[in-house]
This record gives structure tokens, sequence and C-alpha cells, in this order.
């Protein structure tokens, strides 16, 4: 069995991808915003001259403008100007393609994806999906989508272009992990289901080892974490390994609940220039208290460096793999009442220990590198070695 190349996982964006992206969907119920009186008269200012800009361009510019485009453009500059991939303006169309994320299921290509310099970078690949019989392959670089580049584009823009109606085409320029010439790519969108979790019983010198992979922090991680986790349990398992790698994050309430199910005490704890001081804990109840491994790379990022960030600095379990992505920033998400959102960073967070790990990411007790060219998981066999050596 070779869990990293058993390609389950859908097209996500662990709203923290390297996009990882995101601690993500983190709503505080709050749709006001309370500003001082210098707060409220600058970003009137702001908005006056943008208004006199394009007054000036509908009545004075030598052929007819779209004020729509204008009025997006601008806020797209305005956001930009924060140099945070995170802090983005979704567009209706976009704000509804990003919240189906916790569903459980929709239509798109079937492909993990992952924010990088070069555009989005392809984490992981479902066997049988779309992607997969396109040809696309885990480290091939997303440079447009139908024509539009995603380099300087925030991720849930182009995740949601990716997305679509059932039946219906997408076209991607793509930068081939293996070399070679650019390629495009023409891809129909097909209903994909989203796995959580999948379980297996490994062994490690002589001795049972129950695995769990966890795919995404979506809404029904920690129940489907703890199922496996019992069920394994109850089948002898001595000692167990959760499989983080390629995990792009999720809800931040369950990254908390997931810690939980192996250990108690302090998460992380979050805080922004608005947002205050929040300790975030968790008392189980406790699942196991056996010997616990973790699999990350650098594909392991937000919601699963919180878990990561907790286990380790609890001396809870041994971490295994390479250093994660360091997402270390919360968002929320704000309607804007017209159907179109304000995706933003609200705050850090630390691990218990008070660490940030924002750009950093964590590197793991034990370093060890999967080699793509070889049909063993050395990742895995490492960890399967290490529980072995815990007899």
């Amino acid at each position: 069995m070779r869990a990293l190349r058993t390609i389950v996982v859908v097209l996500l964006v662990a709203l923290g991808f390297l996009g990882g992206y995101f601690v993500g969907w983190y709503l505080h119920g709050e749709n006001v915003v309370r500003l001082t009186t210098s707060q409220t008269n600058d970003a009137k200012k702001a908005g006056d001259l943008q208004q006199r800009i394009i007054e000036e361009l509908e009545g004075r510019y030598y052929k007819a403008v779209d004020v729509d485009k204008l009025s997006t453009a601008g806020v797209n500059g305005t956001l930009k100007s924060l140099k945070d991939p995170y802090t983005v303006y979704l567009s209706p169309e976009e704000a509804k393609a990003l919240a189906t994320k916790m569903s459980g299921q929709f239509f798109g290509i079937g492909a993990t994806l992952q924010k990088g310099k070069k555009g989005l970078a392809v984490a992981r690949v479902i066997a049988g999906s779309p992607a997969e019989k396109a040809g696309l392959k885990p480290g091939d670089i997303i440079v447009t989508v139908d024509g539009q580049p995603t380099a300087a584009e925030a991720v849930e823009v182009s995740v949601a272009r990716i997305r679509g109606e059932e039946g219906t085409p997408v076209k991607l320029g793509i930068e081939p992990s293996a070399g070679g010439p650019f390629q495009t790519l023409d891809i129909v969108r097909r209903r994909i289901e989203v796995p959580e979790t999948r379980r297996t019983m490994e062994r490690a010198g002589g001795e049972k080892v129950g695995y769990v992979q966890l795919f995404a922090f979506e809404a029904f991680a920690a129940r489907d974490v703890r199922r496996d986790v019992d069920a394994l349990a109850n089948r002898g398992a001595q000692a167990f390994i959760l499989d983080l790698r390629y995990n792009g994050g999720g809800l931040l309430g369950q990254a908390v609940d997931v810690t939980g199910i192996f250990q108690t005490g302090v998460v992380t704890s979050t805080e922004g220039l608005h947002s205050p001081k929040e300790v975030l804990e968790t008392d189980g109840p406790v699942a196991t208290g056996k010997p616990l491994v973790l699999l990350v790379n650098g594909y392991s990022a937000s919601a699963s460096e919180i878990v990561t960030g907790a286990l380790k600095d609890h001396q809870r379990a041994e971490i295994i793999g390479t250093r994660t992505f360091g997402k270390g920033l919360v968002q929320d998400t704000v309607p804007l009442g017209n159907g179109a959102a304000l995706h933003l960073t609200i705050a850090v967070y630390l691990t218990p220990n008070g660490t940030d790990i924002n750009k950093k990411g964590i590197v793991p007790d034990i370093v060890v590198r999967d080699d793509p060219k070889t049909k063993k998981d050395e990742q895995l066999q490492a960890a399967l070695k290490y529980l072995a050596g815990k007899k």
C-alpha cells in the first residue's frame, strides 16, 4: 500500500492553501465594522477619490468605459497593495463556488491544488477523475485557466474558475513537472465526491499500527478521524499514524477537534489588530493514548500545521516527513450584500509554545524525503520503522 500515491483527494482550497491555503471559513457572525471617526474619514476620502476618477473617465475619456470593470479593478488593486495573497475580493460567482467547498461534493476536475510562485501547483490527482484522464500529474503547474494567468491571482479566484457546471469544459495551461513544452489541456467538469479520510491496518515489528489519512479539515473531519481511530483500536492497533501530507487545511474548529482525539490542552492561539487574543483548547475526549506518528510534507498547510504544532509542542507525536508549508494566518469571509464577499486575513495563529510558523513552517522531528521515482513510500516506512523501535 502506498498512501502517497493513493490519489483520493479532490480540488480543494484548504482555505489557507499553499493555499494552503487557509485556516479558513473562520466566521465571527458579526457583519458590521465598527470604525473610529478617523478611520471613517480616511475610508470616505479614498472612496471619494475613486468616485471622482470614475466620473472624470465617464465624462472625458475618449471612448465609453465599463464602470463595473473599473470598480472591480480598483478594489483588486487596493487589496493587491497589501501584499497578502489570502485577502481577496470574490465576485458573486466566485463566492458561490467557494462556498460549495464544505458541502462534500461539487463539479470540478478532481485535483488538490496549492498556490505556487508560477501558478497553481497540483498536489494530488484523484484516480479515475477528469484530471487524471486528461494527463494532469502531481507537481504540474497550472499557469492559466481559460487563458487567465494564475500566478498573480488569488487561489480562491483560480479555483472558482476551474469549478463550474457539470459537463462544461475548462481549458488549463500546464507547465509539466517532468519538463518539456507547455501543454494545453481541455478537461470536462463532472461531479466530484469529497472523501474525508482513509484507513488501513499496517504492521511494525509484528504489532498492528492503525493508519489514518485525513484529506482536508472539512465539516466532518474530526468525526471521521475519531471513527477510524476507534475502529482500528477495536481491531487491536497498538500505535497510530495520522497522515496529513498534501492536506492544505480547512476549518479551524476541526483542527482543534482533531487534536482533541489524541490529547487535551491548548491547541493554538489567535490574535490580530482587531481580533482580541483567543486561546483555543480541547478537552477531548481522547480516543487513544498509544504511540502516534504524524506524517507531513511541504503541502501540509494551515489547519494541518495547527494540529502538527500542537501535537509537537505537547510531545504527543513524533513528526516525520519534510518541512510544512508555513501558513500561519487566519481568514474571515465577509458578505458584501450583493452576493460578493471579502475574504481577508484577520489574525495570526501561534502554536502552544508561542511559535509563529507563518512563512517558516514546522520542521519534523525526523526529516525523511519521499522519492517520487520509487514505488516505496519512504516516509510511511520511516514511520513504521520508528514505531517498531518503540516496542
